[in-house]
């Protein structure tokens, strides 16, 4: 499911580096302990990543609060993804989004619906990965 979810991201970034001409700047909203797929889509020559959390796990991930955000750190972002993002935050995350105008992805909890009062995601499913997607 993991590499599904990576490899739906690479296809959007590659696709909007060839658009675009430039790097694909993503960032990963509340990255946590599990950077798997940051790590390895920092491969990608056509990506510029960027990993946030309120308690950085590490040096890699920068120390940013969803609810007073530093929108330095999303300027320009291509796509903004956060992987199982409590339900309280969901809605900061997209006030983000919606400011930086970039493409959202939230995968929550196996379980869980979204807490979005103001906007509609789109479930999306891609082979084994299923999220919720805001398109710009």
């Amino acid at each position: 499911m993991w590499n599904d979810l990576e490899e739906f991201i690479l296809k959007l970034a590659i696709e909007n580096s060839e658009k675009t001409g430039k790097k694909t700047k993503i960032v990963e909203i509340g990255a946590g302990k599990f950077q798997t797929i940051s790590k390895n889509l920092s491969e990608d020559e056509n990506i510029d990543i960027i990993m946030t959390d309120i308690d950085p796990a590490n040096e890699n991930i920068i120390k940013d609060d969803v609810f007073n955000p530093n929108m330095n750190i999303y300027k320009d972002a291509d796509i903004l993804f956060s992987i199982r993002p409590p339900a309280e935050l969901q809605e900061a995350i997209m006030k983000i989004r919606d400011e930086v105008d970039a493409t959202l992805i939230i995968k929550p909890l196996f379980n869980e619906d979204l807490n979005m009062k103001t906007k509609k995601m789109k479930l999306k499913n891609y082979n084994r990965a299923s999220f919720y997607i805001y398109e710009r």
